[in-house]
Order: structure tokens, then C-alpha cells, then sequence
């Protein structure tokens, strides 16, 4: 498969995790059943599967090694984070608590959204 081709993928999927991100997140804020929905949940771990099955092949078709390009590093911690902000966020019962961690994994979103249109390290 052509590059351009996964790289364009792999953008559009990552649009459709963050879109579902945040239905999940604004639909556990209202109570409504969406988030719990069987669609909703699959399609979610689906598309996220599918998000990382497209860095990966991207990462080994430019053969690029995170301990030498350092924004490649970063990304990779940040979506760490993104996953367990997610997870913490979907736990909680307290609405303030529910809107910080939606703020929080805002902030994430757009740290790796940065890293990946400049491709270069934040912190490191």
C-alpha cells in the first residue's frame, strides 16, 4: 500500500476516534445511554484498533525509530495518556470531575495534533 494512502487513513481514523471521544464523553455528561450503546463501544475500540494498526504501519514504512525522532516519542506518550485520561474519565460519577478530564484530554488532543503537523518535540 501506498504511504500517502495509510498517512491519509490514519488521519481520518484519527478524526473518528476524537469524534467519538468526545460523543462518548458529552453523552456520559447527560446521562443518556449512548455511551453505553453496544455500536458505540465497538466502534470505538474498532476504530481506535485500527488507529494504531495505521501508526504502526506507518512507523515501519518510513522506518522511523521514536528514540531518534523525539516529537514521534512524545506522541507516543501523550496517546498513552489520552487512553488512560479516558479510562479515568469514563469511571467518574461527579460532573466537575467529568468536564476536567474532557478538558484534559482536549489539551492532549491537540499536543499530539501539534506533534504531528510540526514534527517537533514539545518537551524533549
Amino acid at each position: 500500500m501506498d504511504y500517502l494512502a495509510v498517512k491519509h487513513s490514519h488521519m481520518a481514523i484519527a478524526l473518528l476516534s476524537v469524534i467519538l471521544f468526545y460523543v462518548r464523553a458529552f453523552s456520559r455528561m447527560g446521562n443518556s445511554k449512548l455511551a453505553k450503546n453496544k455500536v458505540v463501544m465497538i466502534g470505538s475500540h474498532s476504530i481506535d484498533t485500527l488507529l494504531l494498526v495505521s501508526a504502526l504501519t506507518l512507523v515501519f514504512m518510513a522506518k522511523i525509530n521514536p528514540f531518534e525522532q523525539l516529537w514521534l516519542l512524545e506522541k507516543i506518550v501523550l496517546v498513552v495518556i489520552y487512553i488512560a485520561i479516558g479510562a479515568k474519565s469514563a469511571r467518574q460519577t461527579n460532573i466537575v470531575a467529568k468536564i476536567i478530564y474532557v478538558l484534559a484530554n482536549s489539551a492532549v488532543i491537540l499536543a499530539i495534533g501539534y506533534l504531528a503537523t510540526s514534527k517537533s518535540a514539545l518537551l524533549l
